[in-house]
């Protein structure tokens, strides 16, 4: 459940900004690639693989202020699956793959800025509730 939490919260907080401005719905593959994109661009080193502080810098790029710590902590460990200390591309990709699915309520492969929102809701719901 707690993960299921963390996972909706790191795929909707920080994948869905790019759907929320696109207009009109987003297919999987779209929103597949915006996230390999976003994925890339955390990568600043261009190893393949993304760490605490560059997740840590990119989340801060995108909220404007660096995240609580625990926030920060409970995404890296929700993304870093084989706990490594590193987030792979195909880790990253499992969780998109995964928040998209959770996210298309109808399960038609597209998501509309209406269920984006409701995904967000529930999210925060969740967070709420611990």
């Amino acid at each position: 459940m707690k993960q299921s939490i963390i996972l909706g919260a790191v795929a909707l907080g920080l994948s869905m900004p790019a759907v929320a401005q696109a207009p009109g719905p987003i297919t999987r593959t779209d929103y597949i690639a915006r996230g390999k994109a976003q994925f890339e661009a955390s990568d600043t080193n261009h190893d393949g693989a993304v760490t605490k502080d560059e997740l840590n810098a990119a989340m801060t790029a995108q909220m404007g202020s660096a995240p609580p710590a625990n926030m920060l902590d409970g995404i890296f460990a929700a993304l870093d699956t084989d706990h490594d200390g590193k987030i792979t591309a195909a880790e990253a990709e499992k969780l998109r793959s995964d928040s998209f699915d959770k996210a298309d309520a109808n399960h038609d492969g597209t998501l509309t800025p209406e269920e984006v929102d409701a995904a967000r809701a529930a999210a925060a719901a969740a967070r709420q509730a611990k």
